[in-house]
């Protein structure tokens, strides 16, 4: 731990000592920053920097108007004009962080779309792997991951713009990180969102495959609750409904059909499991059920060749049989001669009068 601190200390230092510093003001400002000319001709050559996307003098010169001409709206445009070029520069922390400070400092910023939208980009980018740097300083490695931030980011987007596409964008971006999370009832929530709020949206299409994506990778990783299986098929219903003619349909209902292989692999498993302890009859109960509930999987194929296979155990023992017809037709009882029998009625069981 020692020598990574003395690391960041080393780092500080050097960065320190690389640039000129004079008071000004009051403040400690380095040489670099210091304005020369005139604001409206340092906002000049911003304009210039920012046309010609020159990002580094863009940065420039912002710095100048904000720290030299901080009451001025040269300053304030200034943020934004940062956090443009620091975005360019893949300086996505730092991007973020000037236009916030833009989108702060006035009521109805003049570049308001365009910062919201930079900051959906930003998110975009925390979300594919982008990191921060350590402890916020430019001159560290970028080694922090930015997950959190992303999903910070995107709720500004959806709460600035909740009706505008880029929050249909930003709901479904959310949703993705929140999966990759392992959040997954957050997860389902913000897809649900996106379609109730952009319900014929092309998102609105893709939210509804990853609903059905989360109930799949539910019930692979947890306990295969019953309930996952019931809400899949109300989401593949609510699908069919709302775009009837749509193709990507079949992405849904392929993915519902891997969650019936999971739930009747799970049944099968339970039926192999009484097989191994000879007890047929139970092992028995589950294949059938198997072919019953999930009847188009391929578990349920495996299931009859077992229950099959189990057949000739389930019949009675030969001892409580029926006996077969040629028995029945040598039987004792069919051999009796009819004078053989003696029918008992009731007058000659009674005694008989002696004659007079």
């Amino acid at each position: 731990m020692k020598p990574f601190f003395y690391l960041v200390v080393a780092c500080c230092l050097s960065f320190s000592l690389e640039a000129a510093y004079l008071f000004k003001n009051g403040k400690l400002t380095k040489t670099e920053e210091v304005a020369t000319l005139s604001v409206q001709e340092h906002y000049a050559l911003a304009m210039i920097a920012y046309e010609e996307k020159d990002w580094d003098e863009l940065v420039h010169q912002s710095v100048i108007l904000i720290k030299n001409f901080e009451s001025t709206p040269f300053a304030l445009e200034a943020h934004y004009y940062l956090g443009a070029a620091y975005f360019h520069l893949e300086e996505f922390e730092y991007s973020n962080r000037f236009l916030t400070k833009y989108l702060k400092k006035q009521a109805t910023p003049k570049f308001f779309e365009e910062a919201i939208t930079y900051k959906f980009q930003i998110a975009e980018q925390f979300r594919k792997g982008a990191r921060k740097h350590l402890f916020g300083f430019e001159t560290l490695p970028k080694w922090l991951p930015a997950r959190e931030d992303a999903i910070s980011i995107y709720d500004e987007v959806i709460t600035a713009l909740p009706h505008h596409d880029l929050a249909a964008y930003a709901l479904f971006g959310k949703a993705q990180l929140l999966l990759q999370d392992e959040e997954y009832k957050s997860s389902i929530e913000t897809y649900q969102v996106l379609i109730r709020r952009f319900p014929k949206h092309p998102l609105a299409i893709e939210a509804y495959i990853g609903v059905s994506e989360v109930y799949l990778i539910q019930s692979q990783q947890a306990y295969p609750d019953q309930d996952f299986l019931d809400l899949a098929e109300i989401n593949l219903r609510k699908f069919r409904a709302d775009f009837p003619s749509e193709q990507k349909v079949i992405i849904a209902e392929d993915l519902f059909l891997k969650m019936k292989e999971v739930y009747a692999s799970d049944l099968y498993d339970i039926g192999r499991f009484y097989e191994r302890t000879k007890k047929p009859q139970a092992a028995q109960i589950y294949y059938t059920r198997i072919q019953m509930k999930y009847p188009e999987t391929e578990v349920a194929v495996l299931a009859k060749k077992r229950a099959d296979h189990l057949q000739p155990l389930m019949l009675p023992t030969p001892s409580l049989a029926t006996p077969p017809a040629e028995e029945l037709l040598r039987s004792p009882l069919l051999e009796l001669q009819p004078n053989d029998l003696t029918v008992q009625t009731e007058e000659s069981s009674a005694p008989h009068e002696s004659s007079p």
